[in-house]
């Protein structure tokens, strides 16, 4: 309306341009002026004057018959913006039902409505109400020039009820256009856990450590649940090896017990055989030794590697035990016989009694093979008797 009474009076302003030009031209510095028959004559500073009053008294004309229409306006939005802070104030004390119902009516006469939706959205996700909180953004998405804020509030309330599914998109949509939005980045974390997506969640921890949603300590909390959990959920060796590869020396040497345990489960047994017999000439690894022996893969070369562990470490358990299970595996009982005995003074258990009492059924030694097999059930005990018969 305003727009139209400036252009019809600027129209206006052009004609009596128009029409007063000739007479300044005849009378430079005065203006005559025909009317009806009558002539009117006045200085130019005069008729100036005069024009300024009657485009001022226009003014105020239309100024007096807005006053009604923006007091009226004045006072509804008046009315919403209290209808909206009673709407915020009960959703703060978790009366979601009544929340909801003020926001909505805050929002048919404020100047931002959206803001009520979304509220009231909230409120509506609160009563588990999910299609009237999507009802809600809808409205919301209707009187806002820029959709960003609902669609990221959305995004919010599906991650928050269990669909992140929902929100995977649009966030991904929203990134594209705006690559560093921190509630963007935030959200895609949230929904990137809740779906289990763990290389999403591993290629934006970055990010959300630079843009300080993240310190570097839950930085690192997170990068290594998304490690333990890539490689809980890892099902080929070709996925192993990726994943294994992208890791550098320092996370190599944390995780290399979560590598290995992962080979064995998908059967990438050439590459941890490769990487515990080069490992083990670095630093030598008790726990290696136990994968070692779990192995089924080139039995010849790993008893071979293990004959060296063991002049190396002759007394450490986990070498011996190695050893009896290989030799046990090639059926020389009595090379596997006297590495479980020299064990069984080291550390008795009842797997070492398990494995004797199975080397002396194969051998026809039925008394000894039965006594190591109830002394399976209480290794400690059994020793000590054992060892009273012995000196004897």
């Amino acid at each position: 309306m305003l727009r139209s009474i400036k252009i019809t009076l600027l129209i206006l302003l052009l004609l009596l341009a128009a029409w007063l030009t000739p007479s300044l031209i005849k009378n430079p510095g005065m203006i005559q002026i025909e009317v009806l028959g009558y002539q009117i004559q006045m200085t130019v500073i005069a008729a100036g004057l005069l024009l300024l009053a009657l485009i001022l008294v226009i003014w105020l004309i239309y100024g007096l018959l807005k006053a009604p229409k923006k007091a009226i306006k004045h006072i509804t939005a008046n009315q919403s913006r209290k209808k909206f802070a009673r709407g915020l104030l009960a959703l703060s004390e978790g009366k979601w039902s009544q929340a909801e119902k003020l926001l909505l009516a805050s929002a048919h006469k404020s100047p931002t409505p959206e803001l009520s939706y979304m509220a009231a959205a909230r409120a509506a996700v609160a009563q588990h109400q999910l299609e009237r909180a999507e009802a809600h953004l809808d409205e919301a998405e209707k009187v806002i020039d820029n959709p960003l804020t609902v669609d990221l509030t959305r995004c919010e309330i599906w991650i928050k009820s269990a669909q992140a599914e929902k929100a995977m998109p649009l966030l991904e949509g929203i990134l594209k256009t705006y690559p560093n939005n921190p509630r963007a980045i935030h959200l895609l974390t949230q929904a990137s856990q809740q779906l289990k997506d763990w290389k999403l969640l591993q290629n934006i921890i970055p990010k959300a450590e630079k843009l300080q949603l993240i310190n570097h300590q839950q930085s690192n909390a997170l990068k290594q649940q998304v490690t333990l959990e890539r490689f809980a959920e890892v099902d080929s060796p070709e996925e192993l090896i990726e994943i294994w590869q992208g890791l550098n020396k320092k996370q190599q040497v944390k995780y290399s017990h979560t590598y290995c345990e992962a080979g064995l489960r998908v059967g990438a047994f050439q590459d941890i055989t490769s990487y515990i017999e080069k490992s083990q000439k670095y630093k030598f690894d008790e726990q290696l030794v136990i994968y070692w022996s779990q192995l089924p893969y080139n039995i010849n070369h790993r008893l071979k590697v293990a004959e060296k562990w063991l002049v190396q470490h002759p007394r450490k358990a986990s070498v011996l035990l190695c050893n009896a299970k290989l030799q046990l595996a090639k059926r020389n009982w009595d090379k596997a016989e006297s590495l479980l005995l020299e064990l069984l003074k080291i550390s008795p258990s009842a797997e070492v009694h398990q494995m004797l009492g199975l080397i002396y059924h194969e051998q026809n030694q039925g008394i000894q093979a039965l006594e190591h097999y109830k002394a399976s059930l209480n290794p400690n005990q059994s020793i000590s008797v054992l060892e009273d018969k012995s000196s004897e």
